[in-house]
């Protein structure tokens, strides 16, 4: 999955240890793309969904809720799919950092709040694209207001 989107940009080797946005930043940099730029958001949305489905599209639907859930530390059980995008909801983290903790093994930071997240998200400019979590279904409970 995640070789398929790097095969479009010939020459670009990809580097599975570095960060999403790290990675990212690589190949708008190899590609020439500006940051911002009309071709640079298109192609996040791009990347940011193969990595979410890579990472995270692991088994039926209900799997893959418990498996978010569980990882992010949430008590269960979680024997529904509702069940679980509810106790989603109250939960705040930054969807690079969650994708991160998969492909580099760092821990997801849970912030108390959508405040703290929302601090945080700017700081670090990790914003996953809203297009790409709202195409995805999976998450949308994960998605807050940032801007």
């Amino acid at each position: 999955m995640e070789d398929a989107f790097f095969s479009c940009f010939p020459g670009f080797q990809p580097n599975p240890s570095l960060s999403t946005a790290e990675e990212f930043s690589r190949l708008a940099h190899h590609m020439n793309w500006s940051t911002g730029s009309k071709r640079y958001r298109k192609e996040l949305v791009k990347f940011a969904s193969t990595e979410f489905a890579h990472y995270y599209e692991i088994g039926n639907k209900l799997q893959n809720y418990q498996a978010l859930c569980q990882e992010l530390r949430l008590e269960g059980p979680f024997t529904s799919v509702t069940q679980c995008r509810k106790a989603l909801v109250k939960v705040h983290v930054n969807i690079f950092d969650l994708i991160d903790s998969r492909r580099t093994g760092a821990t997801v930071q849970r912030f108390l709040n959508q405040a703290a997240l929302k601090k945080y998200t700017r700081e670090t400019q990790k914003i996953f694209p809203k297009q790409a979590a709202k195409a995805d279904g999976f998450l949308k409970e994960l998605l807050r207001k940032i801007f």
